[in-house]
């Protein structure tokens, strides 16, 4: 019998033809203005809140100019970029960005915290299942066995003072895809910042900062449901990140199956268990390695993570659609 494939892109979603048909779209409401592009595989929004009327837009420039620049460093997709660089090296040390050095520290660092649940040497296993899923077509075990073979967080080299990384051993891949977002959104913010903005917010994909000067009241971030087009509840943050892990982002589906893009980097499968994993935490690159790693861990370990981290807040849903959030979670679950 042959098999039924269902293929769903969340990216198609966003509103990409009416959105992608401009390099920039700029709509304002009565109190903010809002910017929007496509960067980074999705619609990248900055959200101008209070700021100088007549430097709005070249506030915006300076963000999406900076999110532009740092993509060319860290996506594994940009032939010259620095993890692509260190993919193709293999075996041996490169000259990289500072930017790179410290992205890579988080990502080893929620590698640990994790016990590899998270790891940014998932490269491999990546290209077995078409980078997310794009095929539609389940890697053989054997296939999967190799790839396997060569993921391994402890196999990243990184000599700071030196301005080197690398991957110690030959057919290793580097992705930072689940920890650069947010380290590039927050340097968006600096970049907002440093145009006299106070008040804003970016949000790009599953990942969004907000940021204010004086901390008058909350903003009011919505968190989605990973099985209907509702909201599941929402978070209340005055300064910091919400970033949020799915399996309903990218994924394909043989025989009512679900096969979605975040793979379990200690069985080369999709990671099972849990729907969506939401993180709160001031630091924005944190926020978005955990978000992965909670949703790998599983709503148990995932939560008890949390919960011992400091600074560090969270939603999970399981894959029965039960929720559970951590004890200092500020917000609302529906």
């Amino acid at each position: 019998m042959d098999l039924k494939k269902k293929i769903t892109y969340a990216l198609i979603v966003l509103s990409v033809l009416s959105i992608l048909a401009v390099s920039l779209f700029k709509s304002r409401q009565k109190e903010s203005v809002t910017y929007s592009r496509a960067l980074m595989g999705t619609i990248v929004q900055v959200t101008i809140m209070e700021g100088p009327e007549d430097r709005l837009d070249s506030a915006a420039e300076a963000a999406f100019a900076e999110i532009q620049r740092l993509e060319e460093i860290l996506s594994a997709y940009k032939g010259s970029s620095d993890v692509a660089r260190i993919s193709k090296n293999a075996g041996t040390l490169i000259q990289v960005s500072p930017e790179t050095i410290e992205v890579l520290k988080t990502a080893i660092r929620v590698a640990e915290l994790s016990n590899g649940a998270f790891d940014p040497t998932v490269g491999v296993l990546g290209k077995a299942w078409g980078y997310s899923g794009e095929k539609g077509v389940v890697p053989s075990r054997e296939e999967i066995g190799k790839a396997l073979a060569l993921v391994d967080y402890r196999d990243v080299e990184i000599l700071e003072a030196a301005s080197t990384a690398g991957l110690k051993r030959k057919g290793m891949s580097l992705n930072l895809g689940g920890v650069a977002k947010g380290y590039i959104v927050n340097k968006a913010v600096e970049g907002l910042k440093r145009e006299g903005v106070t008040r804003g917010i970016i949000h790009a994909g599953g990942d969004m900062v907000v940021f204010q000067k004086d901390e008058k009241e909350p903003f009011s971030v919505g968190i989605q449901h990973p099985r209907e087009k509702k909201l599941l509840g929402k978070a209340l943050v005055y300064n910091g990140a919400v970033a949020t892990s799915g399996d309903y982002e990218r994924f394909f589906e043989i025989d009512g199956k679900r096969f979605h893009h975040i793979l379990d980097p200690r069985t080369g499968f999709p990671a099972e268990g849990t729907e969506s994993a939401t993180i709160v935490a001031k630091d924005p690159t944190l926020a978005d390695a955990l978000s992965t790693a909670v949703f790998v861990m599983g709503p148990q370990k995932g939560m008890e993570l949390i919960e011992r981290l400091p600074d560090v807040e969270g939603v999970v849903v399981d894959s029965e659609g039960r929720v559970t959030r951590s004890g200092g979670f500020k917000g609302e679950v529906y």
